[in-house]
């Protein structure tokens, strides 16, 4: 795949995607049956058959493992199961009755948003689920068939993120072996396992935080009005899908005045002064309406707070900065959760963070202990992934002769700390357990790889082997620990 060559991976996932919803039943939920077994050989028998018109790379083979780990997940996993407030079709609130309110009333919601649970989230995902949900209808889907569908499009979202972080590695000019480290940990992560089952607007606001960060790269390389324009409109509809997409404002903000101040001499080229300010002013015009059109109407037809978050999830009591930061002793790898059978309720930040980014607020442990046990192999493995990811962007912030620019260096390091503080900041000032998910910041991964794999090149480079061979070591461990576990989930999971 090359970046002037995206029409064809998008199309095949689209056309993918479309196989998927109206010619395999994935109603069965689950990966014990033949149709399951069935659908993993005729995908072997087609990369076989087609190899030569495959790309021979362990890129594209990692990335479409990691496609079909994520198919795989889809499968086993109800609309109503691992979920965040969508509880379920039919049920009057939460994400799936807003998408129904949407089609059934073909008109966003004519009352206050906070009166019903769910409905104050800005209404993207709600009215692209609509849509689709019309279509199968028209299509003569059972109703079953129609919701289970539903989920094609959370795929199919973290689907194009795989994508579009291949494209960042290639804008950077990441060689092979960096590529590959990046692409391991992001193909397989399990934070974008979850969402590409969960029906909420987390998958669609997650992707286009990812892509407003390639958009920004590319104005950022070679500056034009219609990029600087397509990237307000990125950014509009990321904040459309989810209003917390706005974090992605403040480093895209740091990556402009880098780059008019850069072009322009310390801004005493006034020639130039004037055609950037023209360029922001077009992506003013374009994202400001789209991204706050959701808030400014709910403050003015129903003096709903700019700001308005409901309480959500179980309570977490608090016993001061100790326990919160520093208390990392543990028995389980999954959340402690009293809903899902455990003595109380995650109160340690640090573990909260790791717990839910690879297990979501699951309920894995009521599983078979075989599963608790790769669970714990995939929280030591993800570990060690984080030490290098953090220890790779602090390498390529301060070497001065590592790739890429400064001002990207910047960007994407401002990226990653504005992402990490506002989820910091909203999981301690939260009194509840769903404030510490770590899914409100998800693209930070995909930034911390980014640096996992440009400092792995530059750890080749230097020839430090033994440390480069530690890195794609530890990234290829994570991978599969990860494919491990969620592939046995699925097949332990109750028929």
């Amino acid at each position: 795949m090359k970046n002037n060559s995206v029409i064809k991976p998008i199309t095949a996932i689209l056309v993918a995607a479309l196989f998927l919803a109206f010619c395999y039943d994935m109603c069965t939920e689950s990966l014990r049956t033949s149709s399951y077994l069935f659908l993993i050989v005729c995908i072997a028998v087609t990369v076989v058959v087609f190899r030569n018109d495959f790309p021979k790379t362990a890129v594209f083979y990692t990335m479409l493992t990691g496609m079909l780990l994520k198919l795989s997940y889809v499968l086993y996993t109800p609309v109503w199961c691992r979920q965040h407030d969508v509880i379920d079709f039919g049920a009057g609130e939460g994400h799936a009755a807003y998408i129904e309110y949407i089609l059934a009333n073909k008109s966003l919601p004519d009352f206050d948003p906070r009166s019903v649970w769910a409905f104050f989230q800005p209404p993207l995902h709600h009215i692209v689920s609509a849509f689709w949900m019309w279509i199968n209808i028209r299509l003569g889907l059972s109703e079953n068939h129609v919701h289970k569908n539903v989920q094609i499009l959370p795929l199919v979202y973290m689907c194009f993120l795989m994508l579009i972080v291949y494209l960042i590695c290639k804008e950077l000019n990441m060689r092979k072996g960096g590529t590959i480290v990046t692409m391991l940990i992001v193909s397989f992560h399990p934070i974008y396992i979850l969402m590409s089952g969960s029906i909420n607007n987390d998958a669609l606001s997650v992707m286009l935080t990812v892509l407003a960060i390639y958009v920004s790269i590319i104005w950022y390389m070679y500056p034009t009005t219609g990029k600087i324009a397509l990237l307000g409109l990125v950014i509009g509809l990321a904040m459309f899908a989810k209003l917390s997409s706005a974090l992605i404002a403040p480093p895209v903000a740091i990556l402009m005045f880098y780059k008019i101040k850069k072009d322009t001499g310390n801004l005493k080229h006034k020639a130039k002064v004037i055609s950037y300010a023209l360029e922001l002013a077009v992506f003013a015009v374009i994202v400001f309406p789209i991204g706050l059109f959701w808030t400014i109407r709910n403050k003015m037809l129903f003096d709903m707070p700019v700001n308005y978050i409901p309480d959500v999830g179980e309570a977490v009591e608090r016993s001061g900065f100790f326990p919160t930061i520093l208390d990392v002793g543990t028995r389980s790898p999954f959340l402690y959760m009293k809903s899902n059978g455990f003595e109380y309720d995650e109160y340690n930040l640090i573990l909260a963070t790791l717990k839910s980014s690879l297990f979501g607020e699951g309920d894995f442990g009521h599983m078979p202990f075989v599963i608790t046990i790769l669970g714990w192999i995939l929280l030591v493995a993800s570990v060690a992934v984080i030490i290098f990811q953090v220890t790779a962007t602090v390498r390529t912030i301060f070497d001065k002769e590592a790739g890429p620019d400064n001002g990207i260096k910047i960007f994407l390091l401002s990226t990653v700390i504005t992402f990490v503080v506002g989820y910091t900041a909203f999981a301690l000032t939260g009194a509840n357990l769903s404030a510490m998910d770590f899914r409100y910041s998800a693209a930070a991964v995909s930034v911390l790889s980014v640096f996992a794999g440009l400092w792995y090149d530059r750890l080749v480079l230097l020839a430090k082997m033994k440390t480069s061979y530690a890195v794609i070591a530890s990234s290829a461990v994570f991978a599969a620990a990860s494919g491990v576990f969620y592939i046995m989930a699925g097949l332990m999971q109750e028929l």
